[in-house]
């Protein structure tokens, strides 16, 4: 076991093809927690290595630069962890990731059943169409199992999934996934929530209690906070990734059918329908809808609690379609109130400001 004296100490910072991998030494922690970064981390960089920085575990970062949902890099990841393991002493092992991060999270965890799994917002195949690793650029490969495979296997470790409802393809994942009978060391967690839930949770403070000592309970946490959702009937969150995916394809979207899609004010489908709207050439039922949306988020705690980058979607939009129906006084006007509640928001400072010279 690594001693005191060595907390903090990089231990190995290397790479292996397109792997890069970057060991620290813990503070007497015997708990060994592998961190998959997420997309879009730069070369030399890994992901939610300063929020673990804070924690007395020793951490192997991994990060992929090319962005590829760790495809190629098994053996590579596998070594990687065993050398750790055996640097360390770690007795525990963690797997941990959000997005990209938490894919390849649940893929390592196949092959090592003893590891215990945190993973936010996973894809549930790499490449399948509205995904994010579709949307950076990935095709599917049929061979290639999905997240409900890669956790049906026996093990010991458990397996916590975390994912939003409020995020159309999410949504579509964990229906997918609460019909594929589980077992029992897995368990999804459903969340008030849009696809960046890590940072949500973070912001709630959240993350930082559960990755302490990993003792508290995830889906505990986010009860506390009004988060978890609990589904009865999973055929409107279904519904909702169908139309999104629809839409997204180009062909058409029936707006009675979004008009009965759970919960009560869910942003992801409200969204949605404003896309819809506005594509039908409906501009004004478009607007009131987002206008509709923003009055429910600022008076509703849980959705106000959203990341601002989610929260700033809704008057964006608001001001698009206010800017292209010739309004530009009233979309200064929604810049303005936006920038007071994101005042380094350089977007909104320049339209709100654009008006007030002329």
């Amino acid at each position: 076991m690594q001693t005191v004296a060595d907390a903090g100490q990089v231990l190995f910072d290397e790479g292996s093809g397109s792997l890069r991998m970057r060991l620290k030494a813990g503070r007497g922690s015997a708990r060994l927690v592998v961190v998959f970064s997420q997309v879009r981390v730069p070369d030399g960089k890994f992901g939610l290595e300063r929020l673990f920085a804070r924690t007395t575990h020793a951490c192997l970062f991994l990060n992929q630069p090319d962005n590829a949902w760790y495809r190629g890099a098994d053996a590579a990841i596998d070594a990687a962890i065993a050398r750790a393991q055996a640097m360390t002493g770690a007795e525990d092992l963690i797997f941990y990731g959000s997005s990209m991060g938490g894919f390849a999270a649940l893929a390592a965890a196949a092959r090592w059943p003893q590891a215990r799994v945190f993973a936010f917002s996973p894809d549930f195949r790499i490449g399948e169409p509205a995904s994010q690793s579709a949307a950076a650029g990935l095709t599917a490969d049929a061979a290639e199992p999905d997240i409900a495979a890669l956790v049906s296997a026996v093990r010991d470790g458990r397996i916590e999934i975390v994912t939003g409802l409020f995020d159309a393809y999410d949504a579509g994942v964990a229906a997918r996934l609460a019909a594929a009978a589980l077992p029992a060391t897995v368990r999804l967690t459903t969340l008030a929530s849009s696809h960046e839930l890590h940072d949500h949770l973070y912001s709630l403070n959240i993350i930082r209690k559960v990755i302490a000592t990993f003792a508290r309970d995830v889906r505990e946490e986010c009860a506390a906070r009004s988060l978890v959702v609990d589904v009865a009937d999973w055929d409107g969150y279904r519904a909702f990734a169908a139309a999104s995916l629809a839409f997204a394809q180009g062909n058409a979207v029936d707006l009675g059918g979004l008009a009965a899609m759970p919960p009560a004010c869910n942003p992801g489908v409200e969204l949605l329908r404003a896309a819809v709207l506005e594509h039908q050439g409906h501009r004004g039922a478009a607007l009131e809808c987002l206008e509709a949306l923003e009055r429910t988020i600022r008076a509703d705690e849980t959705l106000s609690g959203l990341t601002k980058r989610y929260l700033k979607e809704v008057p964006r939009r608001r001001i698009l379609l206010l800017t292209e129906l010739g309004r530009t006084e009233d979309a200064a006007v929604v810049a303005r109130q936006a920038l007071s509640l994101h005042p380094a928001d350089g977007d909104f400072a320049r339209i709100a400001g654009a008006v007030a010279d002329q």
